[in-house]
């Protein structure tokens, strides 16, 4: 298969779980207490639900990957005659092909999400009366923009796995017949 063999999926895949957990750890343990006007305020990742949207799916991308990982590691030490490369295997491509890009895209999608909440808290929104967070909370916000580098860098690296998987699924069709695999031409 060349340059995109299991071993270069299998490193992308452990890029983007380090990255996804990475951000978890970063915002999950992410805790700050300041006081304002007398008060004692605590600033965690459950102060803003896109944070915790984050959570959850970067977990759930994380979990999804160790699974990859494992299908990659069987793929590549097969027992027997029966290799994952051949055409009868041909669902199983489609489903890593679809699954790697709604997993990529949702990714992407809670990550921004969160960054647009963030942003507020940095800037503030004077239209609405609400202030800036960030010069109260200074190390969280530092934190939590950590975590975003390390989740926008797993994303990148789930962009590179879904290149891989549809290398990996149209390369059994047939490129002049529509939709057509090659053993069937």
């Amino acid at each position: 298969m060349g340059f995109w063999d299991q071993r270069t999926e299998g490193i992308l895949r452990s890029f983007a779980i380090i990255g996804l957990v990475l951000t978890v750890l970063l915002l999950g343990f992410d805790k700050q207490t300041t006081q304002i006007f007398h008060i004692d305020k605590k600033a965690s990742f459950r102060s803003l639900h896109a944070f915790v949207v984050i959570m959850y799916v970067d977990s759930l991308a994380a979990a999804y990957n160790i699974l990859q990982i494992c299908k990659c590691w069987i793929s590549a030490h097969p027992k027997g005659t029966s290799k994952l490369g051949s055409g009868s295997h041909i669902c199983l491509f489609w489903a890593s092909f679809l699954l790697d890009q709604a997993v990529a895209y949702l990714v992407f999608a809670a990550n921004t999400a969160g960054m647009e909440a963030a942003l507020l808290a940095v800037t503030g929104a004077h239209d609405f009366q609400w202030m800036k967070l960030c010069n109260r909370f200074e190390r969280f916000c530092y934190q939590v923009g950590g975590a975003f580098l390390c989740g926008y860098g797993a994303f990148f690296a789930m962009c590179a796995i879904c290149v891989i998987s549809s290398f990996n699924l149209f390369r059994h069709y047939s490129p002049n017949l529509f939709f057509r695999l090659k053993s069937n031409e």
